[in-house]
């Protein structure tokens, strides 16, 4: 133990410090490097939040920049239960919801969220790959505002949650 300590000590004794600099230009070359570094632009917050639910990484990704192009913030779920989550725990403005998804489906999270008291105001389109009429009749009876088919077009998810949006806050002023 006593070698280890004493070579430890003999290696962080042979670290040099950084040599100050020879003239006064190489000090007002490296203040110049200092000050050239660019902060990022703060971003303004925006009104409205979409929480997307989806299992498929690539399915949110896509959908959360479409949203995020046309002005909307996004939270992200990979589940009907961490949708319920954050949903009750964020009160987003709208929900995009997929249906088929591991732990609780969007069905479920559908019909929890559309007749919970907390979220029951907040519009939820499901967005689904299934092409059968059942699913789009089902989803509507347990909630659901809207219904689209994937693969979605960015012109059309953004025109569905707007339109929503528009609906909602309508009954809120009415």
């Amino acid at each position: 133990m006593w070698f280890f300590r004493n070579w430890f000590k003999k290696k962080a004794a042979k670290v040099e410090q950084p040599a100050e600099p020879d003239t006064e230009s190489e000090e007002v070359a490296r203040k110049a490097k200092k000050k050239k570094t660019v902060k990022a632009p703060v971003i303004e917050k925006r009104e409205q939040t979409v929480l997307v639910v989806d299992d498929s990484r690539t399915q949110l990704a896509s959908m959360c920049r479409c949203l995020e192009a046309a002005g909307f913030d996004t939270l992200t779920a990979m589940n009907g239960k961490e949708g319920i989550i954050a949903a009750r725990k964020n009160l987003p403005h709208a929900i995009v919801m997929d249906i088929i998804m591991p732990e609780i489906n969007g069905f479920k999270a559908t019909r929890y969220l559309s007749h919970h008291d907390e979220t029951k105001h907040i519009p939820i389109v499901i967005v689904s790959g299934s092409d059968q009429d059942s699913d789009r009749v089902w989803g509507l009876k347990l909630g659901a505002r809207e219904f689209l088919r994937k693969p979605v077009s960015s012109k059309e998810l953004i025109m569905v949650v707007n339109r929503m949006l528009e609906k909602a806050d309508e009954s809120l002023t009415a």
